[in-house]
């Protein structure tokens, strides 16, 4: 595995209902909760599986975030307005997930914002 950039700065916006992070790398992600609630890696939500992560839909006011927490030095775990706090999240996984117009030039669906 080689260089995974890491957050350098984590800002939730309450009023977007988004995380904004900024990487080591100089790349900003802008992620919906909704978009990070829904594809949750933890094994309640996504199984013991292996194959790719499904997305799990969510009412907004669940996916409201309470708390972000670092784990060691290579991933988050978020805390959710409904309770969950099981997803760890990865710097990795993250930057896979991030929607922004160079990583993602389709854009976002809609049913993930």
């Amino acid at each position: 595995m080689g260089y995974v950039p890491h957050p350098t700065e984590i800002e939730y916006k309450s009023a977007q209902r988004a995380l904004r992070m900024s990487f080591s790398d100089d790349h900003e992600s802008v992620y919906p909760t909704r978009y990070l609630r829904g594809f949750c890696p933890c094994a309640r939500c996504q199984g013991h599986t292996s194959g790719p992560h499904r997305f799990i839909e969510h009412e907004p006011a669940q996916a409201e975030v309470v708390d972000v927490r670092q784990v060691g030095n290579y991933a988050i775990n978020i805390v959710f307005a409904d309770g969950h706090d099981t997803g760890i999240y990865s710097f990795q996984r993250l930057r896979e997930l991030c929607p922004c117009p160079r990583c993602m030039p389709t854009g976002l669906k809609d049913e993930y914002r």
